[in-house]
């Protein structure tokens, strides 16, 4: 059978929408200002 749409392969936006906490290592939503686990004040980074 002939496919006329192709699988894409995973995009990894999910992946990078979270970076790990750094006073506990939960996952944390990039825009996030403080953390939900520890409360922790996170800083926010470009690039």
């Amino acid at each position: 059978m002939l496919s006329i749409f192709k699988r894409r392969e995973r995009d990894d936006l999910f992946d990078r929408s979270f970076r790990p906490c750094a006073g506990c290592g939960a996952d944390v939503y990039v825009l996030a200002e403080d953390c939900k686990d520890c409360g922790s004040a996170l800083e926010l980074r470009a690039g």
